[in-house]
């Protein structure tokens, strides 16, 4: 009697319902745009790709096919012997000479601005803001304004016998590094510095080992961009160098795509110029995701 009660009352569990997939609003905006930022990717790498590709072939298969028919590596071979011949060193000179006129600049110029950013973020003088404002309207002055005003003055300073010209007028900083990082400093509570003040910590030392430490990420970012802008600068080099022992990158490759119009040239010019980027590839590929975090993380901030 028992069982047969137990047997009753006993309810069987319902069977597991299937969940349903359904392909939400979402996932099909996302799937969009995967497939538009890919086709975009491909589209710009292709050119890259094609350089690449280009430094391998025969100076007759350039225009007519895509893949070598023909691998080679003559192309090096004479852009190595082409740039010897333009400047004593070659390119291993014009490597020597980009990072000369590249790495002390970066390290003094992020240094300086950082410093600047500093004071306009946390310390209180009288025209902060008014002079800050004015160094902002610096950065709507062209430099096709004032370029042969300075060609002109590092000339007659005859430092334009050497990189100089280049470095020196970097070392006092950038304003635009000054911004991005004023708005780093910003995001430190006043409480920190009034801290080390109590402490008896002066104004340099709150700076170089309190602040600094915080700020380092966004000071990395502009480093690395900086180190770009510099590597790449072109015209700078073009009209404040004037000795072609001190030719960097840039200047060395346009040296080279200078002897007109023949296919000929075209492999060897594509070699200088995917050396000259290998630098630049590296450093964005170890630290992109530091940069667009850092962007990211000032524009919240600001």
């Amino acid at each position: 009697m028992g069982d047969q009660v137990l047997q009753e009352t006993t309810v069987e569990a319902p069977a597991p319902l299937k969940k349903k997939t359904r392909i939400t609003q979402k996932t099909v905006i996302d799937i969009i745009l995967t497939v538009v930022l890919s086709l975009g990717a491909v589209i710009m790498l292709l050119p890259f790709f094609w350089m690449v590709l280009a430094t391998l072939k025969p100076h007759t298969e350039i225009y007519t096919t895509f893949f070598p028919e023909e691998w080679t590596l003559q192309g090096y071979v004479n852009m190595w012997d082409d740039c010897n011949r333009l400047m004593e060193g070659g390119i291993i000179r014009g490597f020597g000479n980009s990072i000369l006129t590249t790495v002390p600049v970066v390290a003094i110029q992020i240094f300086v601005s950082a410093f600047a950013a500093y004071a306009f973020a946390k310390l209180r003088f009288f025209g902060k803001n008014i002079v800050f404002l004015i160094m902002l309207g610096t950065m709507m002055i062209p430099f096709a304004v004032i370029m042969l005003p300075q060609a002109w003055l590092y000339g007659q300073m005859n430092l334009t016998n050497g990189p100089l010209a280049v470095m020196i007028p970097k070392f006092f900083g950038s304003i635009t590094t000054v911004f991005f990082l004023r708005q780093f400093f910003y995001s430190i509570p006043d409480s920190i510095t009034e801290a080390a003040r109590l402490d008896g910590a002066g104004y340099t030392k709150t700076f170089i080992s309190i602040l600094l430490p915080l700020v380092m990420p966004a000071i990395a970012t502009q480093a690395i961009l900086s180190f770009i802008g510099n590597w790449n600068d072109f015209l700078g080099p073009l009209l404040f160098i004037g000795d072609d022992d001190w030719l960097t990158l840039p200047l060395l490759v346009n040296r080279l795509s200078g002897s007109g119009g023949s296919t000929r040239e075209i492999p060897s010019v594509l070699a200088a110029s995917l050396l000259s980027l290998v630098p630049i590839i590296i450093v964005f590929a170890a630290f992109q995701k530091k940069i667009i975090g850092s962007i990211v993380f000032s524009a919240v901030k600001g």
